[in-house]
């Protein structure tokens, strides 16, 4: 049983960009898929946590477009959106670190690909923590 459980992912703003890729001239395609992630403390964790304690959290980008090919490129970046603790703050870590993305079968069964991001957090003294995810994937 993990100490923080996911309660949403958000989506935000999607946007789409094409442009030119200077060193071969072919066109490319680019997505960025924005939201947030909201996870808190679970009431039924019974257990120890340590100061340097950290915990693996995943999550599909809930309006990802499928993705029969694997894109050329991806990237993510996690920042605190919002955060608060229940014991001295000094001694506590927030944020996300090891982030990554990446291309999943449908975990339905489908034929399609899904964007998953997969991150460590920091636990200790966590009871609200919000993080904000921004996804960029370019096709050619």
């Amino acid at each position: 049983m993990n100490l923080l459980e996911m309660r949403a992912v958000v989506p935000g703003l999607r946007t789409f960009a094409d442009g030119i890729d200077p060193a071969t001239a072919a066109t490319v395609h680019t997505t960025v898929y924005t939201g947030y992630v909201v996870l808190v403390h679970n009431t039924g964790f019974r257990g120890m946590i340590r100061l340097t304690d950290v915990q693996e959290v995943s999550f599909f980008v809930p309006d990802s477009a499928p993705y029969p090919q694997p894109p050329d490129a991806l990237g993510v970046e996690l920042s605190v959106r919002h955060f608060r603790s229940s014991g001295n703050i000094s001694a506590v870590h927030i944020g996300a670190r090891d982030e990554r993305v990446a291309v999943v079968p449908d975990p339905r069964g489908g034929e399609h690909q899904w964007l998953q991001v997969t991150f460590h957090t920091p636990v200790y003294s966590h009871e609200l923590v919000e993080l904000n995810y921004r996804v960029t994937v370019q096709n050619r």
